[in-house]
């Protein structure tokens, strides 16, 4: 028993200063991360820019599905609604919007649509496509592409 004795008196621990500075690189990794997750702004945005691409692909859907043309009209840079019917002016509801002209104001992200006066409507044929030319809808958070002909959103 006295030899185990002896052979844990010549083992040392850890050094203050070495306890010291383990916490301050804890520390520092612990504020760098806070700060990463805490401004979400720019998710925000992202995710926004996604509803809108979810949008325009429903449009497109229900054009498809209907045989008659559907779109989005870009009233103004931050509102839009879902339209039926060549050249309607009428609000379609949209699936989890709370009304039938989406405010995008109202939502966290401040999405803009910066193309709204250049490409106010992007009408879908019965067949998905938007036409013979490949229209860019430019947003603060992104560009839209929607590709001439098969209608393809990225």
């Amino acid at each position: 028993m006295i030899k185990n004795a002896e052979q844990f008196k010549n083992q040392r621990g850890f050094t203050m200063v070495e306890v010291i500075s383990g916490l301050m690189i804890i520390a520092i990794l612990a504020v760098v991360a806070f700060v990463r997750l805490s401004d979400t702004s720019s998710y925000d945005l992202a995710s926004q820019l996604e509803v809108l691409k979810t949008h325009l692909r429903l449009a497109q859907a229900r054009a498809m599905s209907a045989s008659s043309p559907w779109g989005i009209c870009f009233s103004s840079s931050t509102t839009y609604y879902m339209f039926e019917g060549e050249g309607s002016t009428t609000p379609v509801a949209i699936s989890g919007e709370n009304s039938a002209t989406v405010d995008l104001t109202t939502k966290k992200s401040a999405l803009s649509v910066t193309s709204a006066a250049t490409i106010p409507r992007v009408t879908f044929n019965a067949y998905g496509s938007p036409g013979n030319a490949t229209l860019t809808i430019t947003t603060n958070g992104g560009d839209i592409t929607v590709t001439k002909n098969t209608g393809f959103i990225p």
